[in-house]
């Protein structure tokens, strides 16, 4: 738990040209392997066909790279930007783990759950830039409804999760969303849902119910929808990965997934 004091950094402009790149994305932390209980797939290592790219650079820039005069790569100056991500959803769907372990590789059952608001960081580089993701946390509970700004101001990414095995999270993220656009209405929404380990449990029934409905609410809110597992590594990396593409309008080559009963990614 943080203070409401401290504030986010506000992302940085950045050309097209600074993040264009055909390199994966490369992570500052490798995730932990974690042997599922259950038969899932877990999430491969990034492939080339999972990378994410700018899109085509500009005459402009194309004659700047080639000047003779350009100092040598290992003298230019890294540039550098802040990407607030703001997560909200009900207590206890996993907004937490799934934050540890895109950040630090981890998966403990056992978490603590989050009074008021956690707060995390980590860096990536794409070329010669280094992208901070700021992610929030707001604990679930509705007495910490009124910290909700400083989880929302300036976000230009927001995370709204449910837990795939409890169909009333899912509900409730009509309202979560109606709160927060009432704050922020220019940050990018996504519609994230959380133990898809679990889901598999369920009948194909529910699985069609579930279903049906997140993509209905993905719709209205114009939200990728994407189904994760951080016990078992589905789709965590993968998240973050559409995230950046979304806020730097650059090509995501991630494959959607859409067949009823594996783990959803539709962008």
């Amino acid at each position: 738990m943080i203070s409401g004091n401290r504030q986010a950094k506000h992302v940085k402009a950045i050309t097209m040209a600074s993040l264009a790149t055909t390199e994966d994305i490369t992570e500052d932390m490798k995730a932990t392997t974690i042997s599922p209980p259950v038969n899932l797939p877990e999430e491969n290592p990034p492939k080339s066909s999972d990378t994410v790219v700018a899109s085509d650079v500009s005459k402009t820039a194309t004659k700047t790279k080639t000047k003779t005069n350009a100092p040598p790569p290992q003298q230019q100056k890294k540039n550098s930007v802040v990407v607030k991500v703001g997560m909200v959803g009900d207590a206890q769907i996993g907004k937490t783990s799934l934050m540890v372990k895109y950040i630090e590789g981890k998966f403990d059952e056992d978490y603590i759950q989050t009074l008021g608001v956690n707060f995390m960081e980590k860096s990536i580089t794409i070329k010669n830039t280094e992208i901070t993701f700021s992610i929030w946390d707001l604990g679930g509970q509705r007495e910490f409804i009124s910290m909700l700004p400083l989880v929302c101001n300036d976000a230009v990414a927001t995370l709204f999760m449910f837990d795939l095995s409890h169909k009333k999270t899912l509900s409730s993220c009509k309202e979560w969303y109606r709160q927060v656009r009432g704050m922020n209405r220019n940050s990018f929404a996504f519609l994230i849902g959380t133990k898809y380990d679990l889901f598999v449990t369920l009948s194909e029934k529910e699985q069609a119910a579930i279903t049906k409905q997140a993509r209905k609410f993905a719709k209205a809110m114009k939200a990728p929808l994407i189904f994760s597992s951080a016990s078992h590594s589905i789709n965590i990396q993968k998240i973050f990965k559409i995230v950046l593409s979304k806020v730097f309008n650059l090509k995501c080559n991630i494959p959607c997934v859409s067949t009823m009963g594996d783990p959803i990614l539709e962008h």
